[in-house]
């Protein structure tokens, strides 16, 4: 399977994801609303739920937009330098982005949200089938987000290691 291919795949299942947890959210949000002020009686779960879905959209949200290539970036200096030199930047960059994500996300994300499951903290109002929800799940997103942004760093590492020795052999 080409790289690519499985790199589009990635990022399309991340946006159909996104715009489910979004619905979710509008409908639980709504949800709330009619409760509380149509029928008197303000559901339980819901603003929980809604909390919760924004935590995933944040951070899930990040890692689509860095997977697409749309994230928050400053030009200025990249336009003024030549392609070689654009890839070096960009390598830099990535091996940066790859250090914060495999620390912050993946390590501190993971070493917390084994924290909460192990001291067994439960969502007050959000249960299923019964059972109060471990917090534990909620945060899991950021080391799973921290797992995929570190994929498509060293994949974007990879391909301007490429591209510099290819344009050095090709000179």
């Amino acid at each position: 399977m080409n790289v690519d291919v499985f790199n589009r795949g990635l990022s399309r299942l991340l946006e159909y994801i996104l715009i489910f947890f979004m619905a979710m959210m509008v409908f639980s949000v709504v949800w709330q609303v009619f409760t509380r002020f149509i029928l008197n009686d303000p559901s339980v779960f819901t603003d929980e739920l809604s909390r919760y879905l924004l935590i995933w959209i944040g951070i899930l949200g990040g890692t689509y937009t860095f997977s697409v290539k749309r994230h928050l970036a400053l030009e200025l200096l990249v336009t003024r330098l030549n392609a070689r030199n654009q890839h070096v930047l960009n390598i830099v960059i990535n091996c940066l982005v790859f250090l914060f994500s495999a620390v912050a996300l993946v390590y501190g994300g993971w070493n917390f949200m084994m924290s909460t499951l192990h001291h067994n903290q439960m969502s007050p109002g959000l249960a299923i089938a019964g059972n109060h929800l471990p917090i534990g799940y909620v945060y899991a997103v950021a080391p799973l987000s921290g797992v995929i942004i570190c994929y498509y760093a060293f994949i974007d590492v990879t391909k301007s290691i490429y591209e510099i020795l290819c344009v050095k052999t090709a000179s």
